[in-house]
């Protein structure tokens, strides 16, 4: 697997997310912006390391259902990047992790209309202790 063109990574031996802050798409920006980006590649990596840790067989196993269920938005994005089968679920969590704690910061909570009860169920699941 390659990581060119990443924006970040979760690496699970290690236990770290790092986060690509020269990545090109990030030039130019101004700082609020840049900042705003930065804060979604970190959730979205952050919902990796959940993923990663706490799925379980049957979760991975039902990647291509969650993705069915996922947010339009979302559900293009990961098919457009060709994940293979076994990514799905990470993907899927990943991307509704980092949406979900962007409507928190704006002081939102809750499951928003938009999301699919079982997608958000899942990643409620995986962010208790």
């Amino acid at each position: 697997e390659t990581l060119e063109g990443a924006y970040g990574v979760w690496i699970e031996e290690l236990k770290l997310m790092l986060v690509r802050g020269c990545h090109p798409t990030l030039r130019g920006l101004d700082d609020t912006t840049r900042a705003v980006v930065i804060r979604q590649i970190a959730w979205h990596e952050w919902g990796h390391a959940l993923s990663v840790t706490r799925c379980t067989s049957d979760d991975i196993r039902a990647g291509e259902t969650l993705l069915a269920l996922a947010p339009a938005g979302v559900k293009e994005s990961i098919r457009a990047a060709r994940y293979p089968r076994r990514e799905l679920t990470y993907e899927v969590i990943a991307e509704v992790f980092a949406l979900l704690m962007a409507r928190r910061l704006a002081g939102q909570k809750g499951r928003p209309s938009w999301l699919n009860k079982t997608v958000y169920e899942l990643v409620m699941r995986l962010t208790k202790n």
